[in-house]
């Protein structure tokens, strides 16, 4: 994920901690929401907390083996 998706280069991807990782593809997540040019077809306020891909999710189960809260 880190090399593909995120576009890191090897090195940086072996030195990131799984929290980092996991943020930076969240805010990969929301930036290409964000830039979508054809939109969602849905408005949000700030006060909605954006939700995670459930790509994320699943791989964040898959790597740390818990349920999400």
């Amino acid at each position: 994920m880190a090399t593909g998706w995120l576009g890191w280069p090897p090195d940086m991807a072996w030195r990131t901690p799984m929290p980092e990782l996991f943020l930076a593809m969240d805010a990969k997540i929301e930036w290409a929401q964000m830039t979508n040019p054809f939109g969602t077809g849905k408005t949000k306020t700030k006060t909605d907390k954006p939700s995670p891909s459930s790509v994320a999710d699943k791989l964040r189960q898959a790597l740390t083996g818990r349920q999400s809260a």
